[in-house]
């Protein structure tokens, strides 16, 4: 399996001197925003995918003859044959974290990392930008409900992204105020082990100059500390009396559809906010992006104001529907940690229903690494439905090595009820046949399986 290289093969792109630029894997929620935006730039652009937008061609298309710059996503191996061809011209090639960093240069940069919880964190604080006038930027990887889509190219000096670390991607970034929501165990199809995610993290750390601020989750604070490569500012954010932002205990509202918290400053009460999502780790999320809020210039008051009115992103604990006294969820779940919290987040919301999780694993390699931890989180779901894993960046090795059927052997070790299934078709099946009124289904996953969630929605009576 070809990986993307860890160091840059040429200059970091000067979007000043591109006219015509080419976008490989065009597809993807990340990709596509930044077309967006480097086409409000006045650049124009032209890219392929697999299944691309109805402005892109198929990716076995010829590469133009008049290209200036082609830019690639990370599952786009240097083989793929429009890659060969810049290669060939010598057409100067950039990987997709380095168009992000291109187009952070003349912004203040809020970039937000995390072995998870980077979508939901990013778009709850580009759409508070949003709504407290702050007209930012934003490339994130969900479509937020109130835009109606995963980016924005604003006028405003702010520009949010997610800093994703797989291939040491966001040390590519230009970090002016960073997260960190953790730093846990994922792409070990890349990393050798936790020590080098840490490293990795701490060089992405150091990144942000001696007048910015890094915010990191209070429980990964020993990461960073002491390391003499850190410039700035470091605030912690949890609930600990420690932390210098403390997150009060969640006061579910509205059905459980909302929940309220106070948040305290080094333990001086500023109030509440208020989000429309459940679950302690939507709060950590929440009181991460008030932080930063806050450290862009925001009031408290604007920052509570502008929390209040997010909608929330798509395929995070989403409503799908009510249909047959069945309630249908969608998230984007697919490690460990995340199936563990929406799970536990569900189990409070809905305390006296049947909970069923239809979980589609992600990457065969992330499952094979992390089977005990994947079959403890979904032990605590009534029962596990699991179709096939979604495949990305895997060797036919990898392919070989690991089934869903092994997992639902793992999830029945661990006291819980697992079934695999034969595909997503099959699930959608398995839910007509088996649900039951007053159940609460959520589909689980970062491939295609929330077309199991939009199944069920249309078949159930």
């Amino acid at each position: 399996m070809e990986l993307p290289a860890l160091a840059r093969d040429v200059a970091a792109p000067d979007l000043t001197a591109i006219r015509r630029a080419y976008l490989v894997g065009v597809g993807g929620v990340g990709m596509s925003g930044a077309a967006e935006l480097v086409r409000a730039r006045g650049i124009d652009v032209r890219g392929s995918d697999r299944q691309p937008p109805a402005w892109a061609e198929q990716d076995d298309a010829p590469l133009p003859e008049d290209v200036d710059a082609l830019f690639y996503s990370a599952a786009i191996p240097p083989s793929h044959p429009q890659r060969a061809a810049a290669q060939e011209r010598g057409v100067p090639q950039y990987a997709y974290a380095d168009l992000i960093g291109a187009l952070m240069a003349d912004r203040v940069g809020v970039c937000v990392a995390g072995s998870h919880g980077k979508t939901t964190t990013s778009s709850i604080l580009a759409s508070a930008l949003v709504h407290a006038g702050r007209d930012p930027s934003f490339v994130v990887g969900g479509q937020l409900l109130d835009e109606g889509r995963g980016w924005r190219s604003g006028e405003g000096p702010a520009f949010v992204v997610e800093s994703c670390e797989f291939a040491r991607s966001f040390h590519r970034h230009r970090p002016q105020v960073a997260i960190v929501t953790n730093v846990d165990e994922d792409h070990l199809d890349y990393y050798a082990d936790l020590a080098e995610i840490q490293e990795s993290f701490r060089v992405f750390a150091a990144l942000v100059p001696h007048d910015g601020v890094l915010i990191v989750n209070d429980a990964y604070v020993p990461v960073f500390r002491g390391d003499s490569r850190l410039r700035c500012g470091l605030q912690s954010y949890g609930f600990s009396d420690e932390a210098h932002w403390q997150a009060g205990e969640p006061e579910p509202e509205d059905g459980g559809r909302t929940t309220r918290f106070a948040l305290r400053e080094r333990g001086t009460l500023l109030g509440d906010l208020r989000i429309p999502m459940t679950g302690r780790h939507n709060v950590l999320n929440a009181t991460a992006a008030a932080a930063a809020m806050m450290a862009s210039g925001c009031s408290f008051e604007e920052t509570a104001a502008a929390l209040a009115a997010f909608r929330g992103v798509a395929r995070r604990q989403e409503w799908v529907a009510e249909c047959g006294g069945v309630t249908v969820l969608d998230d984007y779940g697919h490690h460990p940690a995340e199936i563990r919290a929406t799970v536990g987040a569900l189990r409070t919301r809905f305390p006296d229903r049947r909970l069923v999780v239809i979980f589609q694993p992600h990457q065969a390699s992330r499952t094979r690494c992390l089977m005990k931890e994947f079959a403890v989180a979904l032990a605590r779901a009534d029962e596990v439905w699991l179709p096939p894993i979604y495949f990305a960046r895997d060797s036919e090795e990898e392919r070989r090595a690991v089934t869903s059927e092994d997992l639902a052997r793992h999830v029945s070790n661990e006291g819980g009820t697992a079934q695999p299934l034969q595909d997503l078709a099959a699930a959608v099946e398995h839910g007509v046949r088996h649900l039951l009124p007053g159940d609460v289904v959520v589909t689980m996953g970062a491939g295609n399986v929330d077309e199991v969630a939009r199944g069920l929605a249309a078949r159930l009576r």
